[in-house]
């Protein structure tokens, strides 16, 4: 039976809310002692930037730098001490119980993601990369299809005009792979429509000189066509991947969600990629673990994620695998 809200609130009472009482106590201990290194660590600046103008070491604006870079770099080191285990007890607490609660044979490591050459085999990112850094795998088998997915964060080295060096995100968010149960060869990729949507007749162009990504797929849903690009090795096997229906469900599916969404068909998988700008499972140290809203959203995404595999029909085997 499919998990319900109301079933939630009795699993949250009955088996959650003891263990969250005991987490939320060590949340506000955290805080306290943040708020503590945060007083400390002011006044330490303050009084590292007087010594400094008084004794004309540094000019005042030099001083002023030196004095709370350092003390926020201090504070910083205190915050990722003391978030780091709160954060894994948050996950074995909080993200394990409501993924066995939703689906008990799923697995699921805080630790672990898919690995690097399923993120390659998808072609959905094309470019070179530089870090690859992934969480919170989560595998197993949904309606008897085979599913692995995860918190992504993918991002390359870059230099700026006076050679400094950044980091630009390439893809951040959820990573969903699956087993799509329909035999084919051929690549089918499917993009957000950006370039067509920002510049017209010239995206369009441009779409279809993209040598990195192949030949452009022109599709007969006219919706679908306004919000994807589709880029196929073989034109005939596209269209018959992405069926009428499977469109119309792709572009339902984005209008639920509101992110960004790639998607790509190799080797009889479906690989799926939602664009987050912040860590899917991560607490928010500010908010009460207490507070039954905050366990609900989190059971709304995992509902969202284990979904992608009915929402799409993935467990409909209208082809036998050859």
């Amino acid at each position: 039976m499919k998990p319900s809200l109301s079933s939630l609130l009795d699993y949250y009472y009955e088996s959650m809310y003891p263990l969250l009482k005991a987490l939320e106590e060590k949340r506000l201990g955290i805080i306290a002692t943040l708020k503590k290194a945060a007083l400390t660590l002011f006044c330490g600046a303050a009084f590292l930037f007087v010594f400094l103008t008084h004794t004309n070491l540094f000019i005042p604006l030099h001083a002023f730098l030196l004095s709370f870079m350092s003390g926020f770099l201090m504070f910083m080191f205190v915050y990722r001490h003391e978030r780091a285990g709160y954060d894994a007890l948050f996950k074995d607490i909080v993200i394990e119980k409501m993924i066995h609660f939703i689906d008990s044979s799923l697995l699921y490591s805080k630790v672990n993601s898919i690995p690097e050459h399923a993120f390659k085999q998808s072609e959905l990112f094309v470019e070179s990369y530089d870090r690859f850094v992934g969480s919170d795998l989560v595998r197993g088998t949904i309606d008897g299809v085979d599913v692995h997915f995860c918190d992504l964060h993918v991002e390359k080295k870059v230099r700026d005009n006076d050679d400094k060096e950044s980091w630009e995100t390439i893809f951040q968010g959820l990573f969903f792979v699956a087993d799509f149960n329909k035999s084919f060869y051929a690549k089918t990729v499917v993009l957000p429509d950006v370039a067509e949507r920002n510049f017209g007749v010239l995206g369009s162009w441009m779409q279809g000189i993209n040598r990195q990504r192949g030949a452009l797929v022109k599709l007969d849903h006219v919706e679908f066509e306004k919000v994807f690009v589709v880029y196929g090795s073989d034109q005939i096997e596209s269209r018959y991947i992405l069926s009428h229906a499977l469109m119309e469900k792709i572009v339902q599916f984005q209008k639920k969600i509101e992110k960004p969404l790639y998607l790509s068909f190799v080797d009889s998988k479906i690989y799926l990629a939602l664009h987050y700008t912040k860590p899917l499972f991560e607490p928010i140290l500010t908010r009460s673990v207490l507070e039954f809203n905050g366990i609900r959203e989190y059971f709304e995404l995992l509902m969202m994620i284990t979904g992608i595999v009915t929402e799409f029909k993935l467990n409909e085997k209208l082809w036998s695998k050859r």
